[in-house]
């Protein structure tokens, strides 16, 4: 597999979500054949080959939708797929978790074609803390997908210790040497050339009012809210459903004042994952003990614009919010 072919797939498939989503979040089927198979296919799993993977793999009492066989009689991983825009919840991770328990199968993933998480199956911390990916093609750029889905990659997987890839690190040129500071020995203060110490830089942060994230690869580095609170920030959906549960929790945003309109077509935040049209969420996550439903649908750009509306909506200046943006 080369990786310009790997990252030549996720673009079709990005394609595919953006052009052809509403068929697609029809059906399973149809979601397999035009997001799943052409993955997991350019990752070295040929599901047309029976000895590279089997579909409808029984597990325990019921049956995994892909097995990825190892060079082991026991599968590397289970696939469990979803129609395209299905909000998987906790009981659904614990239902294939277990499943692959059953099995012995050390890895187990879930995907509707956009959103992937896999997991180690055997570990018992949180769900949370012990997810491997959880990757957005649809919102993300595909080299960087590329990269991250290498967990995935045929030889890594089946080798029954999969590493996750590092992104490449360009070298120094060669005629510059660098000394890397042992990190006990460096402090808040370093040494200039000319003997008075200076303080180190500290990292920038800018308010959410002012922050554009065109152009941008990544999303900020954190958040932090104006009682102190501080979350990271790793995708840039987090940025919107961040935003919705410090509201929530400091009792601004409630299903009293819902649903909270982006434009007149699409809504925020509703108490139900449906538009003023009528039509479902495409992509959501439930907060408030399943009450409210963030649509997290659509680019950096939108959903930091659709952040500092529902900000607004609650009466809070987005310029009390601040983003690590270096």
């Amino acid at each position: 597999m080369l990786l310009q072919e790997l990252v030549d797939v996720l673009e079709t498939i990005k394609q595919r979500i953006r052009h052809h989503g509403s068929p697609l979040r029809e059906n399973e089927t149809r979601t397999r054949l035009a997001l799943i198979d052409p993955l997991l296919t350019a990752l070295g799993w040929d599901v047309s080959d029976p000895a590279m993977v089997t579909p409808e793999y029984s597990v325990g009492s019921g049956r995994a939708d892909y097995a990825l066989n190892g060079s082991e009689s026991i599968p590397a991983a289970i696939v469990e797929a979803k129609r395209l825009g299905h909000s998987l919840n906790d009981d659904e991770r614990m239902q294939m978790l277990n499943y692959a328990n059953a099995r012995g199968v050390r890895y187990a993933a879930v995907t509707d074609g956009d959103v992937w998480e896999v997991y180690p199956v055997f570990d018992q911390s949180p769900l949370e803390d012990r997810r491997l990916l959880d990757l957005h093609i649809a919102n993300s750029p595909a080299h960087e997908l590329a990269l991250q889905f290498l967990l995935l990659w045929r030889p890594n997987l089946a080798s029954g210790q999969p590493s996750p890839a590092e992104e490449p690190r360009l070298n120094a040129p060669a005629a510059v040497e660098t000394e890397v500071p042992n990190p006990s020995q460096q402090t808040k203060e370093s040494e200039t050339p000319n003997g008075p110490k200076t303080p180190t830089q500290d990292p920038k942060w800018e308010s959410l009012a002012n922050f554009n994230p065109a152009g941008r690869n990544r999303p900020p580095g954190s958040m932090r809210f104006p009682d102190h609170h501080e979350d990271e920030i790793h995708h840039w959906y987090e940025i919107l459903t961040m935003v919705a549960m410090w509201l929530h929790s400091t009792g601004k945003l409630t299903v009293t004042i819902t649903p909270v309109p982006s434009s007149a077509t699409h809504y925020i935040v509703n108490n139900q994952p449906i538009h003023p049209t009528g039509d479902e969420f495409a992509r959501y996550r439930e907060i408030a003990s399943g009450q409210l439903a963030v649509n997290i649908l659509g680019s950096a750009v939108k959903l930091t614009t659709d952040a500092r509306k529902l900000l607004q909506h609650c009466g809070v200046n987005p310029d009390t919010i601040t983003l690590q943006v270096s």
